[in-house]
């Protein structure tokens, strides 16, 4: 028998680079422990739709966007960063443009939480055996180091939503087997890459909410993203 010693097991996935501005950009900046109601600026841009946001990490606060001076009231200063040099910060902005240029583009999301979001249409649905399935998205924003350089990609992964149809405690029949044949439609390796590619090939260049732009490339590299202990 196999032991389980709790240990985690490195991962490999296939991920897309992301070229990021090598240039410095503005920021405004403060100590989480220093400012009051952080979560009121963390989470403006969602709430109020506000231009500018921040992002947290490590007691660090990081404002961004157009307006981001006002977050000088609230104790915050300005400074320049190479995003490089901050890989969790370019994470959570990668998604957060990548959002904003899906919404442009009449895509539409479900859930983003820091460096990972799921894109998944509110609309055009199939039903197939009692279910009603949407099929869109699961990406996740990585960095790792490559020739003492740190690279930035996407994970882009098929992903789908089932909701049932009929009034719940009534039987659903054929789940096994029409609608995994649906899935399998779009998780089947060949079905799965061309998927993917378009998702790829309509998000090449976009917008990153703290200024400058971000390249999608599309030849995947395989990548490690977690490691054992």
């Amino acid at each position: 028998m196999m032991e389980d010693k709790g240990k985690t097991l490195g991962i490999f996935h296939r991920a897309f680079p992301v070229q990021l501005p090598a240039e410095p950009i503005r920021f405004m900046t403060a100590e989480v422990k220093k400012v009051a109601d952080i979560d009121r600026l963390r989470y403006q841009k969602w709430v109020s739709k506000s231009e500018s946001s921040v992002f947290t990490y490590g007691g660090q606060a990081f404002g961004y966007g157009t307006g981001m001076e006002k977050f000088a009231d609230d104790g915050f200063y300005e400074t320049r960063l190479v995003l490089k040099e901050s890989p969790q910060l370019a994470e959570g902005l990668i998604i957060e443009g990548l959002v904003d240029d899906a919404q442009r583009k009449g895509r539409h999301y479900f859930g983003i939480y820091r460096n990972c979001c799921k894109m998944i249409p509110d609309s055009d649905f199939a039903v197939r055996a009692g279910y009603k399935i949407r099929i869109g998205y699961d990406i996740r924003a990585v960095h790792w180091d490559f020739s003492d350089e740190t690279m930035f990609g996407l994970i882009i992964e098929p992903a789908w939503i089932l909701r049932r149809t009929s009034e719940p405690g009534h039987a659903v029949s054929g789940y096994l087997g029409a609608v995994e044949r649906e899935l399998l439609k779009v998780h089947g390796v060949t079905a799965a890459d061309d998927y993917i590619m378009n998702f790829v090939y309509s998000h090449t260049d976009f917008s990153l909410p703290c200024g400058g732009r971000a390249r999608l490339e599309d030849v995947p590299v395989t990548v490690l993203t977690e490691q054992a202990e």
